[in-house]
């Protein structure tokens, strides 16, 4: 016999979390279409050269990716999409003149990395993104950060906090500090530091990564790069305080500006403060990126690491257009957000869909149940109909366990008097007797009650 054990890295979805999951799914995708973005599909398999294409991704991403070989193909054509922003960018390259510009869509949909598992870490997940491309507008920017507020407060997340900051500061910085030709592996450390700590990633801007034996930064250099990250934590008030010493500098100053913008915009849009704060450090790891990142996560689950996140790109798609084609956009991690909530105890625990159990009483026509189940999802109540004729107090349990909130049970005496009986699940107190007339409306209130 085959051992039924899933692969390493991947998982089985029971209906527990799989429920939580469509609800949240949906409730995503009506508010990504509640601010005008559009639903798209790209393949799951893209060629090689597209993903791994100049400024596409990180070094490590790209380690990360599965290669797809057909029996019989060559290897290093195809790929597994790693996310679903670089096939975002080839496809608009391609879409451009029939879509438009600006043009916001929304997809929602499987990538994959072959890194190592870990608590939160799959090798498929699912991300929900949405981006906005062919403008370099601040509004496309605070709106990003709003409505990555908006989905995860419609969805009922816990307390989290938004955390934003705009590379061209951190640009800046090298560029006062003469490493201006380092910033790629100087911001992929600084995207460590949350995980491993100062000193860990003060080696690595010493050392450089890895795979290289040349040396990156100076003593003097590092520590003044991780003083000034550690400094720029906090609200609006750390702006002024990096005025004073890069307000100077051409591209920094435009970093500044643009998020004192952005933080004016969401206040304007009932954003609560207490949901943003800036973090001067916030490099993302993706090479993309040239303006605004931002980065989500759940107050005193930090550790479990962002739960969405995303930024400015505003020349992704120059890999295969000449056309300039700016976006920004985010991404939500729906299996991260899930396990972290799972583990946190706040999925509710229900493995049905619907909130009525029809029973099918021994003795009793099967016909009455199907009809009495028909009749409520006509009026828009869905019910379930048990299979069996077996003892209706196994039924009950089935119900309760499943989660079901009340109960139709017509036995041989109802049947004939067109009655039923209403149960409620959790308490166990039943009416009796209600005429089958009455069942729509006997049901709804009994919903609303429970």
């Amino acid at each position: 016999m085959i051992d039924p054990r899933v692969a390493s890295g991947l998982r089985d979805i029971p209906p527990s979390v799989m429920i939580p999951r469509e609800r949240m799914l949906a409730t995503f995708r009506r508010t990504f279409a509640s601010f005008g973005y559009v639903p798209i599909e790209t393949p799951h398999i893209e060629r090689m050269e597209v993903l791994t294409g100049k400024g596409a991704g990180s070094d490590e991403v790209l380690r990360q990716i599965f290669e797809v070989i057909n029996k019989g193909g060559e290897a290093g054509k195809l790929a597994l999409r790693f996310d679903l922003t670089v096939p975002l960018a080839r496809f608009v390259a391609k879409h451009v003149n029939e879509l438009g510009t600006p043009f916001k869509r929304y997809a929602i949909g499987s990538v994959f990395r072959g890194e190592r598992p870990a608590k939160g870490r799959f090798r498929e997940f699912v991300q929900c993104d949405f981006d906005t491309v062919g403008t370099e507008s601040a509004v496309a920017d605070a709106e990003t950060a709003h409505v990555i507020y908006a989905a995860l407060t419609a969805a009922g997340v816990p307390a989290f906090r938004i955390t934003l900051n705009n590379r061209k500061i951190l640009d800046g910085l090298l560029d006062t500090l003469g490493a201006a030709d380092k910033t790629g592996p100087v911001l992929r450390a600084l995207d460590k530091l949350a995980k491993v700590g100062r000193d860990k990633v003060l080696g690595e801007l010493q050392r450089g990564e890895e795979d290289s034996s040349t040396r990156l930064l100076s003593a003097e250099q590092a520590a003044r790069i991780l003083d000034f990250v550690e400094q720029g934590q906090g609200g609006v008030e750390v702006l002024s305080r990096v005025e004073e010493t890069l307000g100077r500098h051409p591209r920094a100053a435009e970093g500044i500006a643009n998020l004192r913008t952005i933080l004016g915009l969401l206040d304007a849009a009932s954003v609560p403060a207490a949901y943003l704060a800036l973090d001067l450090g916030l490099a993302r790891g993706l090479d993309y990126y040239t303006g605004v990142v931002f980065e989500t996560t759940i107050n005193g689950w930090e550790k479990f690491g962002s739960i969405s996140s995303g930024g400015r790109y505003d020349n992704l798609a120059s890999l295969f257009t000449d056309r300039r084609l700016p976006g920004v956009g985010a991404s939500i991690g729906l299996d991260r957000l899930l396990a972290l909530m799972e583990e946190a105890g706040w999925l509710q625990g229900t493995a049905t869909t619907v909130p009525v159990l029809i029973a099918q009483f021994p003795g009793v026509d099967a016909a009455v149940a199907v009809k009495l189940g028909a009749r409520l999802r006509a009026a828009g109540v869905g019910a379930e109909v048990f299979p069996e004729p077996i003892q209706v107090g196994k039924q009950m349990g089935y119900g309760s366990t499943r989660g079901h909130k009340v109960a139709v049970i017509v036995g041989p005496d109802e049947a004939g008097k067109e009655l039923f009986n209403l149960r409620d699940l959790a308490t166990r107190q039943e009416q009796k007797a209600i005429p089958w007339a009455e069942l729509e409306a006997s049901v709804k209130r009994a919903l609303g009650d429970s």
